[in-house]
């Protein structure tokens, strides 16, 4: 009994040491697999050749941390005398002395770019190169082009202006006539077209202006002085007026024009631009005033604009796909919106459905809703605008509708078909009556 026990106490103690061992391996694996990581990440840290490279570390360095967080107490002891987290440390500010050393490279690099570009205008005489020294001759230069830019670019804004209200003018005057001549219609368009590029014309200008003045202006080495300068050029070239009545001219233009499906792409891609760029110039726009009352009328002003901007475009949109059916002869209530045009369109179909007509059905089916309503509009009109069960309604009242038309049309190819038999048994008995009786 008592050898039984003995062996017993042995074996328990040989289990002991062999758990102890396998504890004491796997202890170190960690350790050991740590270690060879967080070298491995100093290493490509300290050597790494680009931003992209050390976002990329920044991720691993997270990730090692959190897989060995758990093992925080053994590390602490296999990495003495440095902790986990001095380790975790370390590579962090390896990383952020890698980072300093990327930007001072890339900035070195892009003044290296610019030397050459200002080297290549040298003229051919082979004059000596001056080198620019001085932050302000380098800032009187750059003044100078600015403030010639912005008064060629107002000048032009300005003309643009002066053709597009003469151009408003001449197309009111032919919308007043009435004429539906080719000739008159030909005319109406060239004026439109002529606008609306004159329009997108100043647009650019307006775009290039706010990207000249703000970009200079946001340079970080200026002083206050230097940018009180690029103040005063905006506010002599009365910046902001030229934004609104940029803006009120796309008002005008889509409060009149008939729009294609693709001229509505064209305009909303405008409106955002646009739009991007007031946001990005607000900081810039609210030193030109010097009360407070002013900066928020304006501001608030252009922003209203913007607003209408918008909402015109919605409407033109509408007004436009409205002129497809009256241009068809299919007369349907006016619509203004998405909503409107689901319930026009619903009603007119079950109007027709009371009496179905299978020449109104091919004039609706084949010349406004397959095309252009359902391949060329309806892409354009956002799907939170118009919904899916809004579009899906209209489909299954159309597919109604041509069941009706079928059904109507099959009787009648039945009706004929009897009507036909009906003449030819006639005929037949005619014929029979008529024979001659031959001699016997």
């Amino acid at each position: 009994m008592k050898k039984l026990r003995g062996l017993l106490t042995v074996l328990v103690l040989l289990l002991l040491q062999v758990g102890g061992a396998f504890a004491q391996s796997s202890d170190y694996e960690i350790i050991d697999s740590f270690k060879k990581r967080h070298q491995s990440l100093l290493e490509s840290i300290k050597s790494v050749q680009d931003l992209g490279q050390r976002d990329i570390l920044a991720n691993e360095i997270g990730r090692l941390e959190d897989e060995y967080e758990q093992h925080r107490k053994l590390l602490g002891e296999g990495l003495y005398p440095e902790s986990f987290e001095a380790s975790i440390v370390r590579l962090r500010d390896q990383l952020k002395n890698s980072t300093e050393r990327l930007l001072l490279a890339e900035e070195s690099r892009k003044d290296k770019v610019k030397i050459v570009e200002i080297t290549g205008k040298v003229d051919a005489a082979g004059k000596k190169i001056v080198e620019i020294t001085a932050q302000n001759e380098e800032y009187r230069a750059a003044i100078d082009r600015l403030s010639r830019d912005v008064q060629e670019q107002s000048a032009r804004i300005q003309q643009l202006s002066v053709e597009n209200a003469a151009l408003q003018e001449n197309i009111r005057a032919l919308q007043l006539e009435s004429r539906k001549d080719k000739e008159s219609i030909a005319k109406l368009r060239e004026l439109t077209d002529k606008l609306y590029a004159n329009i997108r014309d100043r647009e650019e200008l307006i775009v290039k202006m706010m990207d000249s003045l703000f970009d200079e202006y946001s340079k970080a080495d200026l002083t206050d002085a230097q940018k009180k300068n690029i103040l005063a050029i905006a506010q002599k070239n009365d910046y902001v007026s030229k934004i609104v009545t940029t803006i009120d001219g796309n008002i005008n233009y889509v409060g009149t024009a008939l729009l294609t499906p693709q001229d509505v792409n064209v305009i909303r891609d405008q409106q955002k631009r646009l739009a991007i760029k007031w946001d990005g110039i607000k900081p810039f726009v609210s030193k030109l005033y010097p009360d407070e009352q002013s900066r928020a009328r304006d501001i608030s002003m252009v922003d209203g604009r913007l607003s209408d901007l918008k909402n015109g475009t919605g409407e033109a949109t509408w007004r436009s796909i409205q002129q497809v059916f009256t241009a068809n002869g299919v007369a349907i209530e006016p619509f203004r919106n998405a909503g409107e045009f689901s319930s026009r369109v619903l009603a007119y179909i079950d109007e027709q459905l009371k009496n179905p007509s299978r020449e109104k059905y091919q004039v609706f089916r084949h010349k406004i809703w397959d095309s252009p309503i359902k391949d060329q509009w309806l892409p354009v009109i956002p799907l939170d605008e118009l919904t899916e069960k809004q579009r899906a309604d209209i489909e299954e009242r159309v597919a109604l509708w041509d069941r009706k038309i079928s059904a109507a049309f099959s009787r009648w190819v039945v009706i004929g078909v009897f009507a036909a038999a009906i003449l030819a048994l006639v005929a037949v008995m005619i014929r029979k009556k008529k024979k001659p009786t031959l001699p016997a």
